[in-house]
């Protein structure tokens, strides 16, 4: 065996080692982060502990059960703010989500990608964060993608896919999510509904 073969496989045995060791901590952080705060059987105002003590700046405690956070801790979730189950964040980049809001069950929200070229998947990963302003309600299955940002006080109906900012005080919806109607429309639509 040559020196070289035996430095190549101590790089790939230290490589190894740093990998066991980085996915362990991610592990157990993982586990901390979305099996016990996460957990049905942990109440809210513990999962609220456990996620500020792990370093998410969450400002408020309704947050419920079954959450998976991923990718990093890069992540506020603003004053008031209620989260519903099953909701998916993955934080590659910073994703800020703003005060009064509501999020649906089964919402997902991601901030990385993988670039498509001419040859197909380049498997570089890239990312973008989302910001999501005050007063948005995220309807079931809603998806948000890298580098989106959603004005203030939006709808986005159930199932949507949103691919791209979305301006503030609108309805949103579909796949992609488009404008449906803007929010100051309402008192008109009802007011005409309700005089027949």
């Amino acid at each position: 065996m040559t020196g070289a073969n035996t430095m190549a496989e101590g790089a790939t045995a230290r490589d190894l080692v740093r990998s066991v060791a980085q996915d362990l901590t991610w592990g157990w952080k993982s586990f901390i982060t979305n099996s016990v705060a996460g957990s049905p059987l942990c109440p809210r105002a513990l999962r609220y502990a456990i996620l500020r003590l792990r370093g998410f700046d969450v400002q408020t405690p309704k947050l419920q059960s079954r959450c998976t956070f991923t990718g990093g801790r890069d992540i506020r979730i603003g004053a008031r703010t209620s989260v519903n189950v099953w909701c998916y964040f993955e934080a590659v980049a910073p994703i800020r989500i703003g005060e009064d809001c509501h999020i649906a069950m089964f919402t997902t929200i991601i901030t990385s990608s993988h670039d498509v070229g001419p040859a197909g998947v380049i498997h570089r990963r890239s990312s973008a964060p989302v910001t999501i302003g005050d007063r948005v309600w995220l309807g079931a299955h809603v998806t948000v993608l890298p580098g989106v940002t959603i004005g203030d006080d939006v709808v986005v109906a159930a199932g949507a896919v949103v691919h791209r900012d979305l301006a503030a005080g609108g309805v949103y919806g579909g796949v992609p999510a488009r404008l449906i109607r803007t929010l100051d429309e309402a008192p008109s639509v009802l007011a005409a509904a309700n005089a027949g």
